[in-house]
């Protein structure tokens, strides 16, 4: 499928809560007639299992209104989650222009707007939305070679010709290339073929006037209408101000394919029909402003409910355990405050450990192999958080990425990689023990459901074993198993840091694997009472020097989960002399 079957939308579903798709699962084919339909995977498919990769990045925001909110005023939280860097990708500031701007927030060096911030009057943050906005096109050329037209409608077409020189420091050419274009974007040869991108963070755009409108913006609304100039990519910005109004919205160029609509295959580059008509009206974007349920959350998941006759957004959106899991902690609180809001940014909590524990559990409670039992007993006794002390989760992992190499042998090729169903999937058809897909036709017998659960956790305790120790070493504690590392810019070990131990783990608000370097890039709490408090901090500091205190001096209390209040004077006349380190006066 080429979507999760759970989710819970952007813009709220009717229902109030998760959406649950569900669809009879056809058999598994023939592996060589599998082979035979399979679609070759984009270059930007994932390997393996969705969930198998939970080193992904994964950012969340959320909102609340003031009627569920312990002060009566908006909270607003947002965490973007990026590959981490020292020096940090992000740079604090508060910028104030007398009776004209007064904004706080990050900005990445060089950018002449604050990104993610607030003003006195609205806060705002951002996710990644994910909707499919590149097409490719196979395009008939006069020259397989080395082309220089390509046919569109019964006539060639000059391409045209760029040459890109690479060149080192001193400015010395250390090599050349020709890139070829159509109409629609730049071509590359793959599989025999050119093929044309067309790719809206390749066209003329200007997110930098949506920002800095968004930094004068005095309600939720007028941010929005502020950033409905934004095109790429697309982010789902989420708003709250002091009126009380929250607000979210996917915003970018959404593309009017021709024919299905469908994004997600190749289409024939020697006709305009094939060409994109056009683009989606803003006011036929996921969005929603004051929800009845009182609160609003983003978290990378599909946008908008699934819906007979919807037109195509994209597909292979990410697993839906992150927004499962904020949503059910705001439904859950009618008194939310900025603390929770805080904790929430670093819950331990596990929407998909939840969902397996009990299956799992049962299995091994009667499983005829004694390791399947034992690994059953372990899982019993984990509460299903990733806390640093944790001794479970480096099991359920295990026993996780088991469980799907054994479901899904039917769809790996020969080297063993592809594209299959995510976690998800693999909960609906615990509701069907007898099929077809739970047998492992690498093996002689045929297994059901809870032999395969028993084999998964047989396997999953044996490599937990080899690679920890038995249970009960201090090496099964999540601080170890999932601690990250962030590199410094140029792959400088020294100037980096390892070893970082964080609470969560894959599918948490706070996705941490221990393989990779993602994590939380910003965190920030804003509550807009008549006096706008904030707080916040990130992995890094404000100093790009490497010797300097301020290199990696907010990096603890990020790893911790803490924040620091964020100080918004109105004039610099207003921090006192021990708020104060330095002062810089530009004269022109």
């Amino acid at each position: 499928p080429d979507r999760e079957p759970i989710q819970e939308p952007i813009a709220p579903a009717a229902t109030g809560g998760p959406v649950i798709t569900r669809a009879p699962i056809p058999p598994p084919v023939p592996p060589a007639l599998a082979a035979r339909h399979r679609t070759p995977a984009s270059p930007d498919a994932r390997p393996a299992t969705r969930d198998e990769r939970p080193d992904l990045p994964g950012s969340n925001n959320w909102a609340v209104a003031p009627r569920r909110s312990a002060t009566g005023h908006a909270l607003l939280a947002g965490d973007p989650h990026l590959s981490l860097s020292l020096p940090s990708i992000w740079y604090e500031a508060h910028v104030v222009v007398a009776d004209t701007l007064d904004v706080y927030g990050v900005t990445i060096p060089g950018s002449p707007a604050i990104v993610i911030g607030f003003n006195r009057d609205v806060a705002w943050s951002f996710t990644n939305t994910g909707a499919d906005v590149m097409d490719r096109y196979v395009e008939t050329v006069d020259d397989s070679a080395a082309p220089g037209r390509y046919r569109l409608d019964g006539a060639w077409r000059p391409l045209e010709l760029r040459v890109e020189t690479y060149r080192d420091a001193a400015g010395r050419v250390l090599a050349t290339d020709t890139v070829r274009y159509t109409h629609r974007g730049p071509m590359t040869r793959a599989d025999g073929q050119w093929r044309s991108t067309r790719w809206t963070v390749l066209e003329p755009s200007d997110e930098s006037a949506a920002l800095l409108a968004a930094a004068r913006a005095t309600s939720a609304r007028a941010l929005l209408d502020a950033t409905a100039r934004w095109l790429a990519p697309a982010q789902n910005i989420l708003a709250a101000d002091r009126g009380g109004t929250i607000a979210i919205r996917s915003t970018g160029r959404y593309p009017r394919r021709p024919g299905d609509g469908r994004g997600d295959r190749l289409r024939d580059g020697a006709t305009s029909a094939s060409d994109w008509a056009g683009a989606w009206a803003v006011e036929e974007y996921p969005q929603a402003v004051d929800p009845a349920q009182g609160f609003l959350a983003s978290a990378n998941q599909e946008p908008r409910a699934p819906r007979p006759g919807a037109r195509y957004l994209g597909a292979q959106w990410p697993a839906p355990w992150r927004a499962l899991r904020i949503n059910a902690l705001l439904r859950a609180d009618s008194a939310v405050t900025p603390d929770a809001m805080r904790r929430w940014q670093t819950d331990p909590g596990s929407e998909r450990a939840r969902a397996f524990l009990p299956a799992l559990v049962a299995a091994g409670a009667t499983a005829a192999d004694a390791q399947a039992r034992r690994a059953g007993a372990l899982l019993a006794a984990w509460d299903g958080r990733y806390t640093l002390e944790s001794r479970g989760a480096v099991l359920f992992e295990a026993v996780m990425r088991e469980l799907a190499r054994r479901l899904w042998d039917e769809l790996r090729d020969a080297d063993g990689t592809v594209v299959t169903p995510g976690a998800s999937q693999m909960l609906l058809l615990l509701d069907e023990p007898g099929s077809p897909w739970w047998d492992d036709r690498r093996t002689d017998a045929r297994e059901d459901r809870d032999a395969l659960l028993a084999a998964a956790l047989a396997a999953g305790l044996d490599s937990t074993v080899a690679r920890h120790g038995p249970p009960g070493d201090a090496r099964w504690a999540w601080r170890h198993a999932g601690a990250l590392t962030i590199r410094h810019l140029l792959q400088l070990p020294a100037l980096g840091a390892s070893g970082i131990a964080v609470q969560g783990g894959p599918g948490t608000l706070n996705p941490s694997s221990g393989r990779g370097s993602f994590g939380a890039s910003w965190r920030m709490v804003v509550e807009l009472g008549p006096e706008v408090r904030a707080w916040g901090t990130y992995p890094g500091g404000q100093s790009g020097h490497p010797a300097s205190r301020r290199y990696t001096d907010r990096l603890a209390t990020w790893a911790a989960g803490a924040l620091d209040t964020l100080r918004v004077p109105r004039r610099a006349a207003d921090l006192g002399e021990a708020q104060l380190s330095a002062q810089l006066t530009l004269v022109p």
